[in-house]
C-alpha cells in the first residue's frame, strides 16, 4: 500500500471506534461467554476456590489468564492476520501495517503493539487486584494506579494528534501506522 498524504492515516475518532467496536465484542464474546461456560463452573467445582480470590496475586492470575490473555491474544492474533485489522478497525476501513515499509506487520510487531496498546487496561487489573482485591479491602483509600491510567490513556491519544503518522505510543514502539483501506 502507498501512503501518500496525511489524509490517508486513520482517524482518531475512527480508532477510537474501532476499539469500543472491539472492546464490546471481546466484553460479549471472550469475558461472558469464557466466564459464563468454562470458568465459573470450573471454579465451582474446586473446594475453597471463593476463598482463593480474598487473595491479590490469585486474583491478578485469574483476571490475567481468563481476560487480559484472550483479548491480548484477539488484538495480536486480528493485526497479524491477512486481514490486518480486528474487527472494529476492519468495519471502518482501517488497517495496521509496518512502518515504513508499509507491508503486513509480525506477529512479533503485533504482540509488543498490543502489550504496550493494553497497559493502560491491565494497570488498572493491578490497581484494583494488588495488594487486596478492592471488594476485600475494608479501607481500599487511594490507589495510585487509577490516577495513572486515564493519564496515560490520554498521552495515547494526544499522541495520534500530534505525531506525523497519527501514531500511539504502541504503534511508535512497534513501528506500526493504521491507515485507512482502500
Amino acid at each position: 500500500m502507498h501512503i501518500n498524504s496525511p489524509k490517508d492515516f486513520a482517524k482518531l475518532h475512527h480508532r477510537i471506534i474501532a476499539y469500543l467496536v472491539d472492546s464490546l465484542l471481546s466484553f460479549l464474546l471472550i469475558v461472558t461467554i469464557t466466564q459464563t461456560l468454562i470458568f465459573v463452573p470450573l471454579r465451582e467445582t474446586i473446594p475453597g476456590a471463593g476463598q482463593w480470590f480474598n487473595s491479590g496475586w490469585k486474583t491478578e492470575l485469574y483476571t490475567l489468564t481468563t481476560i487480559s490473555l484472550p483479548i491480548w491474544f484477539y488484538f495480536g492474533i486480528m493485526e497479524a492476520s491477512s486481514w490486518r485489522a480486528t474487527i472494529g478497525k476492519r468495519l471502518l476501513k482501517l488497517q495496521t501495517l509496518s512502518q515504513p515499509t508499509r507491508q503486513p506487520i509480525t506477529p512479533a510487531q503485533a504482540a509488543l503493539r498490543t502489550i504496550i496498546k493494553m497497559l493502560p487496561w491491565e494497570l488498572a487489573h493491578l490497581t484494583n487486584n494488588l495488594p487486596v482485591p478492592m471488594w476485600y479491602d475494608p479501607d481500599p483509600g487511594f490507589r495510585i494506579g487509577f490516577a495513572i491510567v486515564p493519564i496515560l490513556a490520554a498521552a495515547y491519544l494526544i499522541l495520534i494528534l500530534t505525531t506525523k503518522n497519527k501514531q500511539s505510543l504502541h504503534d511508535l514502539v512497534a513501528r506500526t501506522v493504521v491507515v485507512r483501506r482502500d
